[in-house]
């Protein structure tokens, strides 16, 4: 029996905010995945090579059920007494509904924003329902060979923009 196949495009990013389109230092782009968690396969968003590196190695990993890039923001008071908004590169479900809210920033930007003082902060504001938990990914938490790698699974397999004709 000969099936016709139809393309369907992949389904918008869900994305808060959508990155910059061009920026002097950093890598901006999108692919397309396809996750359990997905009902059809998503385009992602990532604003650095940093993030695409986390992103492909979450995204070959078979206990990751969904993902989010640039959930929803955080409210907290900010060390000058003020209402404050962060929001999280990424928002991980695993497949045990294990909830982490990722940040992702080069070591040298962590040292010099002091940003993990202001990630605790932020990490005690996250209510429940949002996230289990809070994680930093840096430039020293990411084995490069092993990103690459899970970049070339992913560009070997592909996810599906064709379904059988009804």
């Amino acid at each position: 029996m000969i099936h016709k196949l139809i393309y369907r495009e992949p389904e918008p990013s869900h994305a808060t905010r959508f990155p910059a389109r061009r920026s002097k230092g950093s890598l901006r782009g999108s692919l397309v995945a396809d996750l359990p968690g997905f009902s059809h396969p998503r385009v992602i968003y990532f604003e650095s090579a940093l993030e695409y590196a986390f992103l492909c190695l979450m995204l070959v990993r078979k206990d990751v059920h969904h993902i989010r890039e640039q959930p929803p923001s955080i409210s907290y008071i900010g060390a000058d007494d003020r209402p404050v908004r962060h929001v999280f590169d990424f928002l991980v479900t695993k497949s045990d509904d294990e909830h982490i809210a990722v940040a992702i920033k080069p070591m040298q930007r962590i040292v010099s924003l002091n940003f993990v003082s202001d990630l605790e902060v932020i990490a005690a504001a996250v209510p429940k329902s949002f996230a289990d938990r809070v994680l930093l990914v840096t430039d020293h938490h990411i084995d490069k060979v092993a990103a690459a790698e899970a970049a070339r699974k992913l560009a070997w397999a592909r996810a599906s923009l064709t379904e059988v004709a009804a």
